[in-house]
């Protein structure tokens, strides 16, 4: 058997050192991992109507715009799709609501009716102005003059996020 010289013997030990050194740096760049996550989509808020009134009163023959302020608590913003008056009432006697004051749910909702992004500690609002969905008769009861008149609100909107 052939015996190694200690040149040939310091040869192949760096051989070998140099050889593990370059794996050793492949090793510590290459890495992997894995796991599990988890993650849950987020629940809407209701909106809410935080006043609503009329950009001047109710007049014989014609139309008036309701003006509605809209709270918004959630992380996007909203728009407006469908808005409904239902229960219009007035407290003053002899003043029917329903016989003198006519209720026109389908008419043209505003362009602007989009609320802001807002969130719990700090709500967006929108002021929206929505013509002609009250009308009064053309010929109502005298006692109707100067009367309170309430209604319920309901909105209908969707996600505006883009």
């Amino acid at each position: 058997m052939r015996k190694f010289s200690r040149r040939s013997a310091t040869v192949a030990v760096t051989s070998i050192v140099a050889v593990g050194a370059a794996g050793a740096a492949w090793a510590a760049w290459s890495l992997t991992g894995s796991g599990t996550a988890e993650a849950k989509a987020g629940s809407v808020v209701n909106l809410k109507v935080t006043s609503a009134g009329l950009a001047g009163g109710l007049t014989p023959g014609n139309a008036t715009t309701v003006l509605l302020t809209v709270e918004n608590r959630n992380a996007f913003p909203v728009q407006i799709t469908n808005i409904d008056l239902t229960n219009l009432q007035s407290p003053q006697t002899g003043c029917d609501a329903a016989a003198n004051v006519a209720v026109v749910n389908d008419a043209a909702l505003p362009e602007e009716a989009t609320v802001p992004a807002g969130s719990a500690d700090n709500p967006a609002t929108a002021r929206i102005a929505w013509s002609g969905p009250l009308r009064m008769n053309p010929d109502p009861a005298d006692e109707c003059q100067g009367a309170p008149f309430t209604f319920n609100v309901h909105l209908d909107a969707q996600s505006a996020a883009s």
